[in-house]
């Protein structure tokens, strides 16, 4: 269901005592995930709501256009939303349409699923340049979400170079996006208005930047090949620094078989083709349309505006790094080496540092605690904890806004799973509670005899005596509160 706005008169605050009512906050991966795993417990009903019109969040905003596979799970989200028990309620944001304080009273359960809505900052200089996009901001944009298609486009049709800072899997996918032929993209959910922009795009270069060493890099097999693979369509390699190449060949037989994989990869694309080994060896085009690389150890202190045109950017300076152990065994440390520097001349910077979330209006009001430097809500096991590090009953958190952003979508699935599990054991631990409370009413003449202190309600869930040996046992002990 989407509505152009909610009415809450009509919403019953009375709370089935046969009937788990769950609300929650966000419709991506982690929202869907929870909901269908709610869903196959007995008497459970859960209400959605999105501030979108639609549905999916990163699923449909998130994913690489050319990566439909990835989008395979909202088969399962469907499945999800044409329960019976289930309602989806679109375009109405919590904490502003509607408060969190009326959710806590008309619903057993809140779990906040709303994901991360904003890049992390590099902290330098220059970095509010017009000419520096977050990757968020730039992954909203291809994937036409409302909240950013129309707020400027990148001027992908007035520059040449780009560097894009971090090289985890999101970076990988925008550098593939700005170099693959737009006619590949065409026949993907792609927006309109990226496939306009990119048909003019005058981007030729693209170096992606890390501050740590290959080792360390974030990208996955799969997305480092991808883009080494556009070769066939006369997109050259630069490869790696050279020096870099000779620290790591010694390393190739001790690594772990991922980096193994990972290092394996790249070195035989930097090879000329003809003398690869098995498929890899194939004629690749002479003409050069456009390059990339892989540039390690550098740290950007500033970043200089074009003073000719203000969109973009002129260079990026840099501080190059080297990595250092205390042990073998130790971890890896970078560390910036005094006085030395690099200056990459560019004219558009994007910064793909990982995603961080925002806080909810109404969360200071109820005590929530969240974490602005990490952008997540502080819990403990999927629980939400107030500024004492307490539980608030009844809150939860579940999907990057609990861990902040880690790991791909199918790790959304595992947390909604732990989720779930603390739902169901609280309601259970209520149910114990409620049912107690109800039979020493009765047996007092009264319709319920409210349990006030939080010590004795812990110890009526956790004793496993029959409901009379209960009764008896702390009989004395509630009569003297």
């Amino acid at each position: 269901m989407i509505r152009p706005r909610i009415q809450l008169g009509g919403v019953s605050l009375r709370r089935l005592q046969s009937t788990l009512k769950v609300a929650i906050v966000g419709s991506g991966p982690s929202g869907f995930y929870t909901a269908h795993d709610l869903l196959k417990k007995p008497n459970v009903q859960v209400t959605m709501f999105e501030k979108l019109p639609t549905p999916f969040g990163l699923s449909r905003y998130g994913v690489a256009p050319d990566h439909p596979e990835v989008k395979n799970c909202e088969e399962t989200f469907t499945e999800a939303a044409e329960n019976d028990l289930f309602e989806f309620v679109g375009n109405v944001e919590v904490g502003k349409d509607v408060s969190i304080e009326h959710l806590q009273k008309s619903f057993n359960g809140v779990v906040f699923a709303y994901g991360c809505d904003q890049g992390n900052k590099l902290g330098i200089k220059g970095e509010d340049s017009a000419g520096v996009i977050n990757a968020h901001e730039f992954v909203a944009w291809y994937n036409g979400n409302p909240n950013i298609w129309n707020t400027g486009a990148p001027p992908l049709d007035r520059v040449e170079n780009v560097v894009i800072i971090g090289n985890g899997n999101v970076a990988m996918d925008i550098a593939r996006i700005l170099l693959m032929p737009v006619e590949d993209l065409e026949h993907t959910d792609i927006a309109s208005h990226a496939v306009s922009l990119l048909k003019k795009s005058t981007v030729k270069n693209i170096r992606i930047v890390a501050r740590r060493g290959f080792v360390e890099s974030a990208f996955t097999t799969k997305e480092i090949r991808e883009l080494l693979q556009l070769e066939q369509y006369g997109v050259k390699f630069d490869g790696i620094d050279q020096q870099i190449v000779e620290t790591l060949l010694p390393l190739q037989k001790k690594l772990e078989r991922v980096q193994k994989r990972k290092l394996t990869t790249v070195l035989e694309y930097m090879k000329p083709a003809s003398e690869r080994k098995g498929k890899l060896k194939y004629v690749v085009p002479s003409d050069v349309r456009k390059s990339w690389s892989l540039d390690y150890l550098l740290s950007p202190i500033e970043i200089k505006s074009n003073d000719k045109d203000t969109s973009l950017v002129s260079e990026i300076v840099f501080q190059k790094n080297r990595l250092h152990q205390d042990s073998p065994e130790g971890p890896v440390q970078v560390q910036h080496i005094p006085n030395n520097y690099e200056t990459i001349k560019t004219d558009l910077v994007i910064t793909s540092l990982g995603f961080k979330g925002s806080s909810l209006n109404g969360f200071e009001e109820l005590g929530i605690q969240f974490d602005k430097r990490r952008g997540v809500i502080v819990n403990d096991s999927s629980r939400v904890l107030d500024n004492t590090n307490e539980v608030i009953p009844g809150l939860y958190a579940s999907g990057w806004i609990k861990n902040a952003k880690k790991g791909p979508i199918l790790n959304a699935l595992v947390d909604s799973n732990a989720v779930t599990e603390a739902i169901m054991k609280d309601y259970e631990d209520w149910q114990t509670l409620d049912s107690f409370e109800l039979a020493f009413g009765q047996s007092h003449d009264k319709h319920r005899w409210k349990v006030p202190r939080v010590s004795d309600m812990l110890e009526i869930i956790e004793d496993n005596s029959t409901q009379d040996e209960k009764l008896s046992k702390f009989k004395d002990q509630l009569e003297a509160l």
